[in-house]
């Protein structure tokens, strides 16, 4: 083949596929053409299902306006596209987390599905077993503060000797640290159970920390109040919390059975952290959430 034919070929090739993006139309099943992407009604209905729509609004004028703010939205896409930032390592990066951790949340979901709804009997041996959850639910109110965790985490280890606010507002000011202060509550209902019992636990007034991403929130509980609930709002929060706890075992199961096929190679000095670890606990506490304390207001 000569090379005048080659590059007519090529030509040809990138002309047909402009005609084929001009040629893009907004009906049927696709509801907008944005410079010859597409956006589809099952896009317009997944974004609208997102939203917390009250059920009488004009569902044509919502419709309208969530389409027109996806098409802004792609706009700016494209426009960002243009400026080569699809191709800057940062957005890489980003983009392939934000994929696994989708593509992890769809395999919850569609393992969920297959975990059997309880039966009574076995509600109620739960709801038996869980007295922080049900019968003994308190709302606990909170003295709050946050800070940024030092860049040197060893310097935590400070205000293990701090037994008040007052203590751990004295160790933040040495170090010369910023911090924000105001309320906050704790449902014991949210909290895992050894976690819970262990801030229960506590001497009054005696300050407990949890990692928040690269802050650090200092909790005092200062009040508590019972949480009541009735015998119809304790059958679906039990059946939901049974379900998720197996769909946890599953999802253990498999990630164990991943890593026995898996082939992992590490670089020296980057190899999985012994367990009991402290550095590895508070990590895993910051990343799954163990203590979802609310922000000081």
């Amino acid at each position: 083949m000569s090379k005048m034919t080659r590059v007519s070929l090529i030509a040809v090739t990138s002309l047909a596929l402009m005609l084929s993006a001009c040629q893009k139309k907004a009906e049927g099943q696709v509801v907008a053409v944005v410079n010859g992407e597409e956006i589809t009604l099952s896009e317009l209905n997944a974004e609208i299902g997102e939203l917390n729509i009250p059920a009488n609004a004009d569902k044509t004028l919502v419709r309208a306006e969530v389409l027109q703010r996806m098409v802004e939205r792609r706009l700016m896409a494209q426009a960002a596209k243009d400026a080569g930032l699809d191709r800057d390592p940062n957005y890489i990066s980003q983009e392939r987390r934000l994929k696994e951790r989708l593509l992890v949340s769809l395999y919850g979901k569609k393992a969920f599905d297959t975990v059997e709804v309880p039966n009574q009997a076995k509600i109620d041996q739960y709801v038996a077993a869980h007295p922080a959850m049900f019968a003994d639910r308190k709302r606990y109110r909170l003295d709050q503060l946050m800070f940024d965790i030092p860049s040197d985490t060893n310097r935590m280890k400070e205000l293990d000797s701090a037994h008040s606010m007052a203590d751990v507002i004295a160790v933040l000011n040495r170090w010369g640290v910023q911090f924000q202060r105001g309320n906050g509550a704790l449902d014991s209902a949210q909290v895992p159970v050894e976690t819970m019992q262990r801030i229960a636990d506590l001497p009054p007034g005696e300050p407990f920390i949890v990692p928040n991403g690269g802050k650090a929130v200092v909790s005092v509980i200062t009040a508590s109040e019972p949480i009541v609930l009735s015998a119809e709002q304790v059958r679906p929060i039990a059946t939901q919390a049974i379900r998720s706890e197996e769909l946890n075992k599953i999802g253990q199961q498999r990630l164990t059975e991943a890593k026995a096929k898996a082939k992992i190679e590490y670089q020296e000095g980057y190899e999985p952290p012994a367990s009991g670890n402290a550095a590895a606990s508070v990590v895993s506490e910051a990343a799954n959430g163990a203590v979802a304390l609310p922000q000081p207001q």
